[in-house]
Parts: structure tokens; sequence; C-alpha cells
């Protein structure tokens, strides 16, 4: 009896075994699989795209005037939120480790509001930190605003987007979506596309999609990818593939209609949490969160040593939209531009008057790229491009126009091996088209 029940405890540690082997190696490709696109942009007249000589006079002069850039995290909460433990000087030093220069925090309202000096931005292990709130706008939904003192606060605001937008924009401040269209029905944005006012929208959420895993068959892959990943110090890794959707995730999708209805950044946020502390540690910590999402914001001039001077260029920099998203490798992503001509990032250009649009890829990238080309939120094609060239796009008539640069991978027939979105533009506007 003793021998049978042995061997059938054998049998089932093997076939479980097994099964967990095959599972690993199924959820493995499958979040490293993804079907390929056609290399070329279509043929209709979509749009015009020619390659530029990198030692051109006109390339070297517009590199030229591309203004400083700094990388940084937006909607990070420290232990102020009261769901959440981290402190400034921990949010500081992960930044500083993940290589970003700026931490805008998100904090849910509670008594720290009424501490003196709540607001005041500080500089932590160098890191830039903006504290800002998560306020709750009623029948709207949730937004990131900052800027906002202690005789200008609010912990939950009644009155009409528009409103609010006006309060915070009055004070030299920054306002954007958050929670679009989060899976959780009391968080995401009410008030459909529109948002008078605002001057972003968080068009990715790394909390969010961790919440769509949940109810997803590789949940468990993706639990211990996860936990691995932080025993050897890359759980950057496991954090990127919880975006399953890519660039066809939810808050994206919506970006680009609300985008034609008003003017709006597209920007980034983590909406991280440290739920706990064991043994000193915060779980789940800071830094692998920061190597994830990365909002890239060019300045007119190098942030300022003063904290003070230095939000005010950067709450500048995310209203004007000169900004540019990166999906891990920060710091490859370095140098990305996408413009109108002459006009810059974010802001109008006259097809009219022979303007155009202008890319150039990031020249510390590794390996091969893929650029996609959208107006107003629909595809007009895609193009190979190498780290640092620079290409000229004559668009097809009035529109918003932005562009997704994509690590290319190993093509395998209708599929290619580690394809993944990697860098996301701003929205640039062509002609008669919203401003």
């Amino acid at each position: 009896m003793k021998k049978r029940l042995r061997a059938g405890l054998r049998v089932s540690f093997r076939l479980g075994l097994l099964v967990g082997v095959l599972y690993g190696i199924a959820g493995f490709l499958t979040l490293r699989l993804a079907p390929a696109p056609s290399v070329r942009l279509d043929a209709n007249g979509a749009a015009t795209v020619r390659a530029l000589d990198p030692a051109a006079a006109e390339v070297s002069a517009w590199i030229e005037t591309l203004g400083p850039e700094v990388r940084g995290a937006l909607s990070v909460h420290s232990g102020r939120s009261g769901d959440s433990e981290g402190t400034f000087d921990e949010i500081g030093e992960a930044a500083a480790r993940a290589g970003l220069d700026f931490v805008v925090l998100g904090d849910h309202p509670g008594e720290w509001l009424d501490e003196p000096g709540a607001f005041d931005p500080v500089r932590s292990a160098g890191a830039l930190l903006v504290p800002g709130q998560e306020l709750v706008i009623a029948d709207a939904g949730r937004v990131l605003a900052v800027g906002l003192a202690q005789d200008t606060l609010v912990r939950r605001w009644e009155g009409s987007v528009a409103q609010l937008a006006a309060r915070i924009d009055a004070v030299g401040g920054f306002v954007s979506v958050v929670h679009a269209r989060s899976p959780r029905g009391r968080e995401r944005w009410q008030a459909g596309l529109d948002a008078p006012g605002i001057h972003a929208w968080e068009s990715l959420d790394v909390s969010e999609m961790a919440r769509l895993r949940l109810a997803d068959r590789w949940v468990g892959y993706h639990l211990v990818s996860f936990l691995s990943g932080l025993v050897v110090g890359a759980a950057q890794g496991p954090v990127l593939r919880l975006n399953r959707e890519g660039t066809s995730a939810p808050g994206l999708l919506a970006y680009d209609s609300a985008r034609a209805r008003q003017p709006l950044v597209l920007t980034a946020g983590l909406n991280h949490h440290p739920k706990a502390r064991i043994a000193g540690r915060l779980i789940p910590p800071y830094t692998p969160f920061f190597r994830t999402f990365t909002n890239h914001v060019r300045l007119r001039g190098t942030l300022p040593a003063d904290a003070w001077d230095a939000r005010a260029q950067l709450l500048e920099g995310l209203r004007r939209g000169h900004v540019f998203v990166s999906i891990g490798d920060a710091a490859e992503a370095a140098g990305f531009a996408f413009e109108a001509t002459p006009d810059a990032l974010g802001e109008t250009a006259s097809s009219a008057s022979g303007g155009g649009l202008r890319l150039r890829l990031p020249p510390q990238a590794s390996g091969g790229l893929l650029v996609r080309l959208l107006k107003d939120g629909e595809e007009l094609g895609w193009w190979a491009g190498e780290p640092g060239q620079a290409f000229a796009v004559e668009p097809s008539g009035a529109g918003v126009y932005r562009v997704e640069v994509a690590r290319a991978g190993i093509p395998l027939g209708r599929w290619r091996y580690g394809l993944r979105p990697w860098i996301l533009s701003n929205a640039v506007v062509v002609g008669g088209a919203p401003p």
C-alpha cells in the first residue's frame, strides 16, 4: 500500500513538473511572439517618407536646436498615500539607480496635506521630486494635480473639470487624466472623451496592466517571472511584459480619440504603490518600475539646481507637450525626436506653407527598429530604420500625427520574436486639425 502511494506521488510530481515546464515554455513564447507587420507604407498616397543624410546641414542644424532632455516617472505613490509605503529618500535613491532626473508624486489626499511645505519640491539623491496629488473630480474621474499649495488645495473637487483645470493653470501647474480606462469602474474616467482644459492623458499605466493580468491565463507565469526577477535584480522585464496589449492598450486608443477633440499631451504613469516593508525592504520596490514607463521631457534649458525653478521648467515642458514615452531602455531612447517643420513637438505646423514632419531615431539604440506612422489614430504604415537615422515625412493632409518606434525583433515568417513597442511620440498637428 505504501509503495503504491509513493509511486503515485512520484507520478503526480512528475506530471505536475511536466505541466509546469510546458506552461512556462508556452508563456515564454506567447509573451515574446507577435504578428509581423507589413514593413512598408501603404501605396495609397497615405504619406511619403524619405531618409535624410545624417551629415546634411539641415539635419545637423535641426539636432542642435533640440533642447536638453530629462527623464522621469509620473504618478508615483509614497507612504503619504495611506495605502503605500516608501519615503522621499527611498524614492530619490531608486530614481537615481534607474537613471531618472525627476519623479512626480500623485499621493492620495490625507493628513499630509496639512503639513507645512507638503507640496514643496525637493532634491533627493540628485533626483527632483515634485509632490502632487491624485484628486477625485466628482462625476468625472481622477486626475494627477500638480501645482496646488496649502492656500489653493482641495481634497475632492465638486466643480467642473474646466474649473479645476483653470485653477491649476493659473498657478503654473499641471493636471492629467489618470486611470482613464481602469478595469475598476470607480476609478476610470467617467467624462467620456471630454477633458476641457486638462493638459495630459496618461495613456499607459503599469498598475492597470497588472490588474488586467490577474484574470489572465498567464497570471502564474507573470507572478513567477516577476518574483524571480526580484531575486536576480531584473524585475523590469517581467513588469514590461504585463503590457500584453502593446499599442492597443485601452488608454492609448482612448488618447487618440480624445486628442482629436482637444489638445492633450500623451504621457505614461506608474501608479506604483509599495504595499509592504519586509526586513527593511519595500515590496514591490520602486527601482524596477522606474525602469519601465519613462517620460522624456525636452526643456528650454538645463534643469536648474534650484528645486522650485526646476519644477517650473519641468511643468512647462509637460504642458507644452515636449514629451515622448519610452517603454524600457530609457537611456537608449535619448535623442529621439518627432517634430513638425519648422514648429516644435506638440505644436501646429501648416502643410499649406510647406510644413512637413521630421523624425530622428535615437542614436544610442541597439538593434533594428520599426516605425509606425499614425494619423488621427489610424495606422498609415510601417517602415524600417536604423539607430540615429533621420527621415522627412510628407503628411497626407491635415490631421493629428504621431509615430511609434518598435524593437524589430527576429522575423519568423508571419511572426516576429521580440517585436515590442518601445517609443511613443506625442501628437503633431498639421494643417487645419484641432490645435
